[in-house]
């Protein structure tokens, strides 16, 4: 009987959902101590090098900051300061 009519043994199946000691990403080998990180979206099992981790980092740290700028620009319209107590 060939391999492909044959069922995963649990233990194979197990593993499959474990993160790999690769880079999603890049393919870079997968260093914890220099910043990667390892975890899950969902079922799927990541692995980010400190590299691709740190530039997703980085661009939501952008997107997130501007969003919150916006959002403390439009309640600063929205609750003007009472009068007198301006610290300005």
């Amino acid at each position: 009987m060939s391999r492909a009519n044959t069922k995963p043994s649990p233990k194979e199946v197990l593993t499959a959902f474990e993160p790999k000691n690769i880079c999603s990403i890049c393919e870079s080998p997968y260093n914890e101590e220099a910043g990667g990180i390892q975890g899950h979206f969902g079922i799927m099992p990541i692995t980010f090098c400190e590299w691709c981790y740190s530039s997703i980092y980085d661009m939501i740290y952008q997107d997130v900051k501007e969003e919150v700028i916006d959002q403390y620009k439009e309640w600063q319209l929205n609750n003007p300061e009472p009068c007198g107590m301006s610290h300005k």
